[in-house]
C-alpha cells in the first residue's frame, strides 16, 4: 500500500503530464543570456505546487521557477521541465522531476520521461521502471563504460566553468568507452539506475536538476560521490554516480582535473 506522501507524488506527476500533454511551450523567459523557462514550465510548477500544498501542508515545497516555500528541513524539489531546450525544439529527451528531500538528501524521487513512455520511482528501497524493479549495469572496466556529461555553462563566468568542464570532458573522452551529451539530469540519472549508462557527471548541483535522479540512482545501487570522491551533498559543488564497478576508475581519471 502506497503512503500518502507516494499518493501524492504520483497525483503530482500525473499533473505535470498532463499539462505537459498539451504541447504548448508558450513564451519564453530568460534567465541568463542562454537559459530560459517556458510557459509550461511555470504552469506545471504552479499546478504542483498547489497540490501538494493541499495534500501534503507539512511539507515545504521548491520549484525551479518559483522558489522556495514553507519547511526548509523536509520540502518537495520540483524541476517542472527537467531539459526545458530538449521539450522546446522537439527533442525527446525531457521530463519531469519530483523528489522529497529530508535534511540535505533526498528521500525519495519521481521522474517521469514521456516522449520515452516511462515512469521512475523509488519504492520499497529499491528503484522501479513502469513498475517494473531496476538496478544499474554490473560494467567492471571503464574502457566499456557509456559517461553521461551535465551540460555547459550559461550566465556570468560560463567561461571559466566550461574550462573546467572541458578538462574534464578530454580526460573522459580518452579513457572511457563513449561519453554522450543527453541535455537534461533528469534522463542521464535515470538511465543510469535502469542501467543505460554506467556514469553520470555532472559540474553543478542544483537540487530540483538531480535530486531525483540521485534518490532513484542510489535506489538501483549507483554510488553517488563529488568528483573528488567526498561525500555526496546537495549543497556541494557537483556530483559523479556510477555503477559500483567503474566508480574507483572514474574518479581516478576525475582526479587529475582537480589539481
Amino acid at each position: 500500500m502506497l503512503s500518502a506522501t507516494e499518493r501524492a507524488a504520483d497525483a503530482a506527476i500525473d499533473l505535470a503530464l498532463s499539462l505537459l500533454g498539451e504541447g504548448e511551450t508558450g513564451e519564453r523567459v530568460y534567465k541568463t543570456d542562454r537559459d530560459f523557462a517556458t510557459a509550461t514550465d511555470f504552469a506545471i510548477e504552479d499546478a504542483v505546487r498547489e497540490l501538494l500544498a493541499r495534500e501534503t501542508p507539512d511539507i515545504g515545497f521548491l520549484g525551479e521557477e518559483r522558489g522556495h516555500t514553507g519547511d526548509r528541513e523536509q520540502y518537495w524539489c520540483l524541476d517542472p521541465i527537467d531539459g526545458t531546450t530538449n521539450f522546446s525544439r522537439g527533442l525527446p529527451n525531457y521530463g519531469v522531476s519530483l523528489a522529497l528531500i529530508d535534511g540535505d538528501m533526498p528521500v525519495f524521487g519521481s521522474i517521469a520521461l514521456p516522449a520515452h513512455g516511462e515512469r521512475y520511482v523509488t519504492r520499497n528501497g529499491g528503484a522501479l521502471l513502469n513498475l517494473q524493479p531496476i538496478r544499474v549495469a554490473d560494467t567492471s572496466d571503464l574502457r566499456d563504460a557509456i559517461v553521461s556529461f551535465g551540460d555547459f555553462a550559461s550566465g556570468p563566468a560560463s567561461g571559466v566553468k566550461n574550462a573546467r568542464r572541458l578538462a574534464m570532458l578530454s580526460s573522459l573522452a580518452t579513457s572511457v568507452g563513449r561519453v554522450r551529451m543527453l541535455g537534461s539530469a533528469a534522463t542521464d540519472l535515470a538511465w543510469l539506475a535502469a542501467g543505460r549508462l554506467d556514469a553520470v557527471l555532472i559540474d553543478a548541483n542544483r537540487a530540483w536538476d538531480v535530486a531525483a535522479g540521485i534518490a532513484l540512482a542510489r535506489a538501483a545501487g549507483a554510488l553517488v560521490t563529488h568528483i573528488d570522491g567526498g561525500p555526496y551533498t546537495l549543497s556541494g559543488r557537483d556530483l559523479l554516480a556510477t555503477a559500483p564497478g567503474v566508480s574507483g576508475a572514474a574518479l581516478a581519471v576525475l582526479g587529475s582535473t582537480q589539481e
